[in-house]
């Protein structure tokens, strides 16, 4: 504590962010948008633009509370900023947390110490981007944020925000990204793969060639959900040959572009362990975020808009 000439106390500025000076992580997923499954007979019709809809549906300071009692958040965005030509938008994701801290105060005219507990407030924030052409939602991880709990938030706002339109005409969710490298590395690091769940979801606007059978049995069949689960005949031998498997390459193609999810379960020296595409979200390293919550929102927006090329690359080289 500094103090002035006069005994007094020094005021001090505000700390730097939280990020400064350091390097972080941008979490990455994919807010799609679909058609409902059963619209209302009025039939309002969806708005052309991602964007105008998002900005039209994406409530900024509207709660979301997580948790139940001593462990209830209040989730809010705040923030936001909208490039000038409308493809992209900023902003900042934060919780707060009402909390007692107890503390000792001097009573001049008892001439004693007492304790006391304070009402105060927990908080956390940190910046996010959100770009139109790759429909990519970036986060600057904060060590506080659950990576589904962030993907739930998002998807209850826009939800909660197209249900207050007139005519609601979309079901909106949000989805974590696969890393493929990630995955490619858990599968050749267990024993055996006892089984795994595949799950694709409708892509929206449209199917890459990389999805493969999937996406053709899918607009077959008309389907909004195609799941796919094999469980291995025994844990010892496991699954064979997956990462030749045609149709598991669609998954995961589709996985890695935000339009379903991969669950696996495996041996690794004797012991059982996981993979849930949900919970482990794609991820770009940014050596340095910068020093104020502008620069860091413009390097989520940059790493945002460029990940799914350096994501490509990065696949293509390992699978060369």
């Amino acid at each position: 504590m500094a103090l002035t000439e006069d005994g007094s106390v020094e005021r001090q500025g505000p700390r730097p962010p939280w990020f400064a000076g350091r390097s972080g992580s941008v979490l990455l997923y994919r807010i799609n948008r679909r058609p409902l499954a059963n619209p209302t007979l009025a039939g309002g019709e969806q708005p052309e633009s991602v964007m105008d809809h998002i900005v039209e549906v994406l409530p900024f300071g509207h709660h979301i509370a997580t948790g139940r009692h001593d462990r209830r958040r209040d989730w809010i965005l705040g923030n936001r900023q909208i490039l000038d030509n409308e493809s992209a938008m900023t902003g900042q994701i934060g919780w707060q947390q009402p909390d007692q801290l107890q503390t000792s105060r001097y009573q001049e005219d008892a001439q004693e110490w007492r304790d006391e507990v304070e009402t105060t407030e927990r908080s956390a924030r940190a910046p996010f981007a959100f770009d139109s052409n790759t429909r990519v939602l970036g986060i600057l991880k904060h060590s506080t944020f659950s990576e589904g709990k962030l993907a739930d938030v998002f998807e209850q706002l826009l939800r909660y925000g197209e249900n207050q339109r007139s005519w609601p005409t979309t079901e909106w969710s949000v989805e974590p990204l696969l890393d493929e490298r990630d995955f490619l590395r858990w599968l050749r690091s267990v024993d055996a793969v006892t089984s795994i769940n595949l799950v694709a979801k409708l892509p929206n606007p449209d199917a890459l060639e990389e999805f493969g059978p999937v996406w053709a049995e899918m607009e077959a069949r008309r389907a909004r959900i195609l799941s796919m689960k094999m469980v291995a005949t025994t844990d010892k031998a496991g699954l064979q040959g997956l990462e030749n498997d045609p149709r598991v390459k669609g998954h995961i193609a589709m996985g890695r572009q935000g339009f379903g999810y991969v669950q696996a379960q495996a041996i690794r020296r004797q012991r059982e362990t996981t993979y849930d595409q949900r919970r482990k979200v794609a991820r770009e390293v940014v050596a340095n975020p910068g020093s104020t919550w502008q620069e860091a929102s413009a390097t989520v927006l940059e790493t945002t808009r460029s990940t799914e090329a350096l994501r490509r690359t990065n696949v293509e080289e390992q699978q060369a």
